[in-house]
């Protein structure tokens, strides 16, 4: 995918989370509606996925998809792992997760790459976190030899994601891939009956595994309501994402697609 077609892609997002002060893209995970905000469901997706995962002082964690920063921060703030570094395939993100977190916390380092190749050392992290970014990956058996190879021996990969087991239905979707738009898709989305065989195939084991595709589905629903509340004016500039986020509430909603977490460690 071009970097053209991704900054397009993004940056009603970029302005959504401007407007509404949120520190993260994630969708959010409520497990009661309601109860919360969606910035605090957006935190708690990520402690979700994360589940009983070792991350400790002496811990490097690799946030791969890191966006504008804010999984990798709240990582840190609450494990306060020795390193954490953020990786971004657009510069856009990478600067102002920057720009943000220079002004609280020198120490998460954000780096701009290609999770297809990563720019890190073989047996270097103790963590990888990515976090509803995979489904742009056009080549995921190569980001999973990657993260293989850079993990260290029976280090842990947590792994969160859109799927579907109706490939067919959505695959006219990849004919938005080419327009250079926010509503492009960069979506290639698999099964996760997909992603178990491709962690055995790649010398994983599957530790965990949570269809998360409700609560996720009632985050979405809280966090509408929230823009909705400001009015039409105040959706200016990312009307057509809440259109598409609303979409995405019916689609997990009706099973047309799942949003999956998985903790899988190397062996």
């Amino acid at each position: 995918m071009s970097q053209k077609t991704m900054e397009a892609h993004y940056a009603p997002n970029w302005k959504l989370t401007r407007a509404h002060g949120l520190l993260g893209y994630n969708c959010g995970y409520a497990a009661k509606r309601g109860c919360d905000s969606f910035g605090e469901h957006q935190r708690s997706l990520v402690w979700r996925l994360i589940g009983d995962t070792p991350i400790d002082s002496e811990s490097t964690a690799l946030d791969i998809g890191c966006g504008i920063g804010g999984p990798s921060g709240w990582i840190l703030e609450r494990f306060g792992p020795r390193r954490i570094i953020g990786l971004e395939y657009l510069g856009s993100s990478v600067r102002a997760a920057e720009d943000r977190w220079r002004e609280e916390d020198p120490r998460p380092v954000f780096l701009q790459g290609d999770a297809h190749c990563l720019p890190v050392a073989d047996a270097s992290v103790d963590v990888i976190f990515n976090l509803e970014s995979a489904l742009h990956y056009a080549d995921k058996d190569a980001f999973l030899t990657d993260c293989r190879r850079v993990l260290k021996p029976s280090g842990t990969l947590c792994l969160g994601d859109i799927t579907t087991s109706h490939k067919l239905l959505f695959a006219p979707a990849s004919w938005l891939n080419r327009l250079p738009s926010q509503f492009n898709s960069n979506i290639h989305l698999w099964s996760a009956g997909d992603y178990q065989a491709a962690f055995s195939r790649h010398g994983f084991e599957l530790l965990r595994f949570e269809r998360a595709s409700r609560p996720v589905a009632d985050s979405l629903a809280d966090g509408l309501k929230e823009i909705r509340k400001r009015g039409w004016a105040a959706g200016r500039g990312f009307r057509g994402r809440t259109a598409f986020l609303a979409a995405l509430e019916i689609l997990l909603r009706c099973k047309g697609l799942s949003y999956d977490l998985f903790a899988a460690k190397r062996v």
